[in-house]
């Protein structure tokens, strides 16, 4: 699953996810804190999260929503993760770099070592293939 949290323009996930291939990624969803996300997420799908960011939160590229690691662990645990979730995570995060990624690890805890990944830099949107050189493990 691909969950975007660009709200500005929901439309974004047609436009920049329509020629990603479902078997690989899942499906694309535009991420809006008002709706729920439970079960959606197989329990040993790969999520990958696209957004905006820096090294201390990520989120919509004009304000709100906008998440620090801690109150992105509690979005996912409480409203995304289903329970025993045995995939992984990848980030993709324009403008962001690596110790965002480390301190999400971090919160989430020592069960997700070797389970989340970044992408950093300026990317526009871009979610590498989970084998790509591209991601860089969380330490």
């Amino acid at each position: 699953m691909i969950l975007c949290f660009t709200t500005d323009d929901p439309r974004i996930v047609d436009d920049a996810y329509a020629g990603y291939a479902p078997h690989v990624f899942g499906i694309p969803y535009c991420y809006l804190p008002r709706h729920g996300y439970r079960g959606l997420l197989g329990q040993a799908e790969n999520l990958f999260i696209s957004a905006h960011g820096n090294d201390h939160e990520i989120g919509n590229e004009r304000g709100q929503p906008a998440y620090t690691p801690q109150q992105l662990r509690d979005v996912l645990v409480n409203d995304v993760l289903p329970g025993m979730y045995t995939g992984r995570i990848y980030v993709s995060a324009c403008s962001s770099a690596p110790v965002y990624v480390n301190n999400l690890r971090q919160q989430l805890g020592a069960g997700y070592v070797g389970r989340v990944f970044g992408m950093f830099g300026a990317i526009d949107y871009e979610i590498a293939p989970p084998a790509s050189p591209a991601w860089r493990a969380a330490a």
